[in-house]
């Protein structure tokens, strides 16, 4: 449930808060009816900041089914500035179940390139929807974290909110 919104510097880019979630600000780029871009940045509690018009109650909708640990309604993602080996990485690591994880190796095993973990690597840094497709659900062989765009701590806030979310 939003909490409340507010509006910041830009009255036409209100910003939406939630009481729960990992403690991040979430930023839709909204062009053409479909999803362009989001960014992931530290805050306070989770929030939604959504640019350019449209889309509003399904990303709402997304967002709330997120918070929940649910399935969540296809988002209009727009996937032309993509090469069709990105979009069918990016397209495996949306199927990752919430609350769960996958190597790099057994996502390039999946799309059938068994030796293409680094290029499932690339795949994630080369990620223009964070969260909604969900790179930060990717870790090593090993079990152990590796990159994120958005910094390792924030990967781990979000594992660990799926994780206690998900039982």
């Amino acid at each position: 449930m939003i909490v409340h919104s507010a509006e910041i510097s830009d009255p036409y880019s209100p910003e939406f808060f939630w009481r729960s979630g990992p403690s991040i600000l979430t930023t839709f780029q909204v062009q053409d009816n479909s999803i362009k871009r989001i960014t992931l940045s530290p805050a306070s509690t989770f929030s939604c900041k959504i640019l350019g018009s449209g889309l509003k109650e399904e990303i709402f909708a997304w967002l709330e089914c997120y918070l929940e640990g649910k399935e969540s309604p296809p988002l209009p993602l727009n996937f032309s500035p993509f090469t069709p080996f990105t979009q069918e990485g990016l397209k495996a690591i949306q199927r990752i179940p919430f609350g769960e994880v996958t190597t790099y190796g057994e996502l390039a095993q999946e799309i059938g390139h068994p030796r293409g973990g680094r290029a499932i690597g690339n795949v994630c840094n080369r990620n223009a929807f964070p969260l909604i497709i969900p790179c930060h659900r990717v870790i090593a062989s090993d079990g152990s974290l590796r990159g994120f765009g958005y910094g390792l701590k924030m990967k781990q806030d979000m594992l660990q909110y799926e994780s206690s979310r998900s039982h």
